[in-house]
């Protein structure tokens, strides 16, 4: 008997093969097709009969090649096989009811004829990620079918990335999606994502290697100006790391001179100002509160305030707490404490809340006129409780910078 195919790495390379195939290979035939996707999705050569041995459809004693194991890790998105030991954990947790539901999601995304711009489509996909994501046995039973189907790539990492879990495990498939969404403008602002958690993680050699990805990716290729904002941000936060100030300085004009590039043509399409958003964010990162105020106030000349835009995720409060940042670190205290006064941090958005949380209650622990006070040390608690579960140590640097 094939030792291999009782093996903890046998049973668990099948499992995660299977969730990025789709369904359970359950006949001899299916192999074809999976030895197709395999080859599609990789560039590499895997024999049906290969995995007919793998699947235990042909049990004739020959051993399983590590170059066959490797292949298959490689469809599934899993770089060594202790990595794949190391998910075991999640994906034996999901729970009889979890998995019914999480199947019942997969054939959400198998509806044809589907209208991607109804607003009820979108709200529904949104609601999927929000349950998706939190639960880790759920992220990772179904995190690599996302990866890989088409339109539940669009909505569970490109239109809306969870920046807030994107130093933890929801990493590991939004690297998986890269490996499998290939043009241009996916690996741009999928590679700025990375890029950001690197950052925010003071990965300073790991920032420097997505960002020579990142800056061979003409920005000219995308159409949205998120993308182009985050590799302006990039550069901008990898400057900061190396201590370059060159760069900075290189980037900080560069910043102000596409934005006309990506400005909106209408004031219908610009019911926010993404760029600038973006941009703005960066700067505060970098403590240049000033063109922080300037990206900013481009923002609100050039675009229209929509309240009525339905799924706008509190982009708008979030962009209060950036106001408010750079406000604070220009010394206009009182106008800061204003703006924060009337944000409702219910209202911010699922995918960053914890992080604009953070950037929140920095300024009101700033704020505190005594630093032995109940309310200092509560707010320091939560600033902490909240940097240790995103693992967003970079924040620790501001708290420095202003002292705290």
């Amino acid at each position: 008997m094939n030792n291999w195919l009782v093996s903890q790495e046998g049973i668990l390379l099948r499992q995660q093969a299977e969730l990025v195939y789709g369904k359970p290979i359950l006949y001899s035939y299916e192999c074809e097709s999976l030895s197709n996707q395999i080859k599609n999705a990789t560039g590499l050569d895997i024999s049906a009969q290969t995995l007919r041995r793998m699947w235990g459809f042909i049990k004739d004693g020959v051993a399983i090649s590590k170059r066959s194991e490797q292949i298959v890790l490689k469809y599934a998105g899993i770089d060594e096989i202790q990595s794949l030991i190391k998910l075991k954990t999640n994906v034996t947790q999901l729970t009889k009811e979890e998995k019914a539901l999480a199947d019942f999601m997969k054939q959400f995304y198998e509806v044809e004829s589907v209208n991607e711009e109804d607003i009820n489509y979108q709200i529904a996909n949104y609601k999927v990620f929000v349950k998706v994501i939190s639960s880790e046995a759920m992220l990772a039973y179904l995190g690599p079918y996302f990866a890989k189907h088409p339109i539940a790539q669009v909505y569970f990492f490109e239109k809306a990335p969870y920046f807030d879990g994107i130093c933890g495990p929801y990493q590991h498939y939004f690297k998986m999606y890269l490996k499998n969404k290939h043009n241009p403008e996916a690996q741009l602002f999928g590679n700025c994502v990375l890029h950001f958690a690197a950052f925010m993680q003071v990965k300073k050699e790991e920032g420097a290697a997505l960002l020579t990805t990142i800056n061979q990716i003409d920005e000219n290729l995308s159409s949205h100006s998120f993308p182009v904002a985050r590799k302006v941000m990039a550069n901008l936060t990898q400057g900061y790391m190396n201590k370059d100030q060159q760069q900075i300085e290189k980037w900080t004009k560069i910043a102000f001179q596409w934005h006309n590039k990506v400005k909106p043509s209408n004031k219908r399409e610009g019911y926010f100002p993404f760029y600038p958003f973006v941009v703005a964010d960066a700067f505060n990162l970098i403590g240049n509160y000033e063109m922080a105020l300037q990206m900013i106030e481009i923002g609100e000349l050039d675009y229209m305030r929509y309240k009525d835009v339905a799924f706008n995720n509190g982009f708008y409060e979030s962009l209060d707490i950036i106001k408010a940042i750079a406000l604070f670190g220009i010394g206009k205290k009182d106008h800061a404490k204003r703006i924060l006064a009337r944000i409702d941090e219910a209202n911010l958005s699922f995918l960053t809340r914890k992080y604009f949380i953070i950037h929140k209650k920095i300024i009101e622990l700033a704020l505190c006129a005594q630093t032995g006070s109940n309310k200092f040390i509560k707010i320091k608690k939560e600033l902490n409780d909240l940097m240790k579960a995103t693992g967003f140590v970079f924040f620790k640097q501001i708290l420095k910078r202003f002292s705290l």
